[in-house]
């Protein structure tokens, strides 16, 4: 047991682990107190609610309002971007799942779209809030692994932004499956991935698996959530993401609006 597991083990048992969370989120919000108070007077430039900050650094890693709005509007871009260069229009679609959504930072951006948009998360505490003060769009909460409580063939897009750099095999490709499932034929599926931009924060042994075309996962364990990490290819991806899907295009550090991450389009097959 990690030092840091055993901490929150001991907080929980004296009843006082929110406690301690609130005040680190306290804490980890007062070099953005200023900021975050212009933006709190103004409003958010779509006129939707701002997410509690517990909430913003949970999906963002900063408590930066000003983060959320702009690295929100840039992820949705490269979702639009990717799919504009391949003749696809995000007017056109008439169902998008956001598998992942946290507080919302990309999905408020199709609040325009007339399409029927979900967003879906493992943290429930995003989804509550989302509920409340998203209305445009439907949301539930997800398991670590599948399924999803959507039909077969439900979505013409579904995306994931930084989750699959948090997946491990196997669960990583039992959540491929289930995005292939939840897709029609033809439907596109957007990742980040994490790519060769994270050479230098691995070790000589996990470098040498990265370029041997094998995936390099850090604290398994804790699958799911950001303490996770997992690293793979360009080749990797073209050679294992094949089940059900065609790779149509990789763009290296094409996910704007998030940390340095690549982005894979894939399209359903039939």
């Amino acid at each position: 047991m990690s030092v840091r597991s055993g901490l929150r083990d001991v907080l929980q048992s004296a009843g006082l682990l929110d406690a301690a969370r609130e005040a680190r989120d306290v804490a980890s919000s007062i070099p953005w107190l200023r900021d975050n108070a212009r933006h709190w007077l103004r409003g958010a430039p779509d006129g939707l609610p701002w997410p509690p900050l517990r909430l913003v650094r949970s999906s963002t890693g900063t408590s930066s309002l000003e983060w959320l709005a702009r690295g929100g509007a840039l992820a949705a871009g490269s979702i639009s971007g990717i799919l504009s260069a391949h003749g696809v229009e995000m007017q056109r679609l008439g169902s998008i799942l956001d598998f992942g959504c946290g507080c919302g930072r990309v999905i408020r951006h199709w609040a325009g779209l007339s399409a029927d948009i979900h967003g879906c998360d493992y943290n429930r505490r995003s989804i509550a809030w989302c509920r409340q003060n998203l209305a445009f769009a439907r949301f539930v909460a997800n398991e670590l692994g599948p399924p999803l409580p959507y039909a077969p063939g439900q979505f013409d897009l579904g995306y994931a932004l930084s989750v699959f750099t948090h997946l491990p095999e196997p669960l990583m490709f039992d959540w491929l499956r289930e995005m292939r499932r939840v897709l029609k034929p033809g439907g596109w599926l957007i990742l980040s991935t994490h790519g060769e931009a994270y050479l230098n924060d691995l070790d000589p042994d996990q470098r040498e698996q990265f370029r041997a075309g094998r995936a390099v996962v850090k604290a398994a364990p804790s699958a799911g959530t950001n303490l996770c990490g997992v690293y793979f290819s360009e080749s990797y991806i073209r050679r294992q993401f094949t089940e059900g899907f065609r790779v149509v295009d990789f763009v290296p550090q094409g996910a704007t609006g998030n940390p340095v991450q690549d982005l894979v389009l894939l399209q359903r097959t039939a």
